[in-house]
């Protein structure tokens, strides 16, 4: 007999399955939210009609509508590297109606309630979904497991005057009211799964990281988690306001009017209200042409850049654990040193003029440690800029500015690189991680068995209780006030010298001018 689970919205009737050996239960595509086409189109999430029938759960929900090849370079690179053919796969089901999670459980009526851990995708805000992971580890250490999926691209990411004009109570950030919105839900029925509403961590990568911590800033998720877990995520000095023009002279609504008009709807009162009628197609196609995805301050949802509330100490006062991979820039490399620098960036000429423009009177010294003598020279330095620029030195301010608070911080550097050719190419690359995490084979295989399961356990341990720690695992500190330690997670596991402080301390203040 399937298991039905009873839900505010409505009964849920999930499977029975085995994970890796494990009896649990699955409950997939479950709508947190109502269908956000039409007028519901960059709306904040709608409750949804209830239902009295079982809702079948068995299969995964519509995805959120993407550009499919949009992740091609990432996922392409990490092939060839790999010497590997990614195989065609028949594109999944999208749709607007995609407010969607999944839910794994491996007992529904436990002694005691279970820790949550709640998946955030990454895919640059752009792309991907929550059906992808896998919950078998997570299971085996007695944790629940909820993954989600959230607006992308302009369906998610949108501002624009009429939205500002209206009565709408939010006007911006609907991929992360989505989120929060999901939050709500699960803190509302994830009891009835066996969860414990009362201990809930929220984890993610890259986008999702980004999205951790955004959600760690922002004052409507406040008591909605109760730890939080930043892999390779942005903490971005700078953001857009979704009305006040920033010093480039315009604002997020402005994009969204431009937006409109590369759809050919000329700028005028009635703008929005075409394009909330457009077909959906149009609007991911004209998104693929390069447009970029972020979370823009409207006073309500962020009252600042994510890194400025960080350092302000507007964040959520609960255990975090933050992170990068030594390698962050291999994989995610598009042709340019940084990452509000538009490729080409292909002649040392022009490597060398994009890093006196925007470091100045840094320039020499960012060159003395990412030299561009020549091309090849060039490639790999843009590689290492990028990721030290983007995710390394960020992480490691973040958490700086909350061990000088003497807050719970975590912090890590994992180090371990695939063998072969791929671990030649990619080193330890953007993402390699999740599996390791996950305890399941993912974008690259788990070769490093022991240090997989130290992972999981440092994850699930601290899901738990709020401290990675147990008396089987090497011991990772917090952070302290005034150091400058990591903990390494390779092919040696413990806490060391940062072996980056010099290069970080040259990029704490710099700043992707325009996003």
């Amino acid at each position: 007999m399937r298991p039905v689970v009873e839900t505010k919205s409505g009964p849920v009737e999930g499977l029975i399955e085995e994970f890796n050996g494990i009896k649990g239960y699955s409950f997939r595509g479950i709508p947190y939210a109502a269908d956000t086409s039409g007028n519901n189109r960059w709306r904040a999430p709608q409750d949804i009609e209830p239902w009295v029938k079982n809702f079948d759960a068995s299969s995964f929900g519509p995805q959120c509508p993407q550009f499919r090849r949009g992740e091609g370079g990432f996922r392409d690179s990490i092939a060839n590297a790999y010497e590997i053919e990614i195989p065609e796969e028949e594109p999944p089901q999208e749709s607007e109606d995609c407010l969607r999670l999944n839910i794994y459980s491996g007992d529904l009526a436990p002694k005691e309630k279970l820790p949550v851990m709640f998946w955030i995708h990454g895919g640059a805000l752009r792309f991907g979904s929550g059906d992808n992971y896998l919950p078998d580890g997570i299971l085996s250490k007695g944790k629940i497991l909820v993954t989600i999926n959230y607006r992308l691209g302009e369906l998610g990411f949108f501002a624009h005057p009429s939205i500002n004009d209206s009565e709408e109570e939010f006007k911006t950030n609907f991929g992360l009211l989505d989120q929060i919105k999901a939050l709500h839900w699960v803190r509302e029925n994830i009891e009835n799964f066996g969860g414990d509403p009362s201990n809930i961590t929220i984890f993610g990568e890259s986008a999702g990281g980004f999205s951790v911590a955004t959600l760690l800033v922002s004052p409507l998720s406040k008591g909605l988690f109760h730890k939080a877990i930043v892999q390779s995520g942005g903490f971005s000095r700078m953001a857009l306001h979704s009305s006040e023009k920033s010093s480039n002279g315009f604002s997020a609504a402005d994009l969204g009017s431009r937006f409109g008009e590369f759809c050919g709807i000329p700028n005028s009162d009635d703008q929005l209200k075409l394009m909330r009628e457009l077909d959906i197609d149009k609007i991911i196609e004209v998104g693929k042409i390069g447009f970029s995805s972020s979370f823009y301050v409207d006073d309500k949802t962020i009252l600042a850049p994510v890194m400025k509330s960080f350092e302000e100490g507007l964040n959520h006062k609960v255990p975090t654990i933050i992170g990068t991979n030594a390698d962050e820039g291999t994989a995610l490399y598009w042709g340019s040193p940084l990452a509000d620098v538009a490729p080409p960036v292909n002649s040392v000429e022009k490597y060398k003029l994009v890093i006196l423009d925007k470091f100045e009177e840094k320039a020499e010294k960012i060159l003395s440690i990412y030299p561009a003598s020549d091309k090849e020279e060039m490639i790999k330095s843009s590689k290492r800029l990028l990721g030290d620029s983007l995710f390394g030195a960020p992480s490691f301010f973040a958490s700086k500015f909350m061990a000088e608070r003497s807050e719970d911080i975590y912090f890590y550097h994992f180090n371990q690189k695939p063998s072969g050719k791929a671990g030649e190419v990619l080193g330890s690359f953007h993402a390699y991680e999740i599996s390791y995490v996950f305890g399941v084979g993912g974008l690259g295989i788990i070769e490093n068995q022991k240090l997989s399961d130290i992972m999981l356990s440092y994850w699930t341990n601290f899901a738990e209780s709020g401290n990675p720690n147990s008396e089987e695992l090497p011991e990772w500190e917090k952070l302290l006030p005034g150091e400058n330690k990591w903990q390494v997670l390779g092919s040696e596991v413990g806490k060391k010298d940062i072996d980056r402080i010099g290069i970080y301390d040259l990029l704490q203040d710099f700043e992707f001018k325009g996003i």
